[in-house]
């Protein structure tokens, strides 16, 4: 799977890298800023499957990429990860409302981060009975 990271703060950045150079059948890059992440995503040379979305970023906010992206016919299917601090019930709603199906707050663990890449490819256990 070709994952996007986006994500401004080094130390959130780095702890989400380390946690994906785990799995090897990842392919990883890590963009710092949603103007420059845009440009990665509309690169023909360039796929993705999965993107980690931070909200708080400089410039071009995560929600404002993100509408861009369901906005956009190339991008409608892209899996997106809302990665953020914010987990306030108005900006969880919001991000909904533009279409973010997949929303965790930091601090990171790699269970969650696991358990939700798991989810998007499908392998996810089903709950014991």
């Amino acid at each position: 799977m070709k994952i996007l990271i986006i994500e401004d703060d080094v130390v959130s950045r780095t702890v989400l890298t380390t946690i994906l150079a785990k799995m090897p059948e990842h392919q990883v890059a890590a963009a710092e800023s949603a103007e420059l992440a845009w440009e990665w995503l509309n690169d023909p040379g360039r796929t993705f499957d999965v993107v980690f979305l931070d909200i708080g970023l400089p410039g071009m906010s995560g929600l404002e990429l993100l509408e861009r992206l369901k906005e956009s016919f190339f991008h409608r299917s892209l899996q997106i990860i809302m990665c953020t601090a914010a987990n306030d019930r108005a900006t969880i709603t919001k991000a909904i409302q533009i279409g973010a199906k997949h929303y965790l707050v930091k601090p990171l663990t790699e269970a969650a981060v696991i358990a939700k890449l798991q989810l998007i490819m499908g392998t996810a256990k089903a709950p014991a009975r």
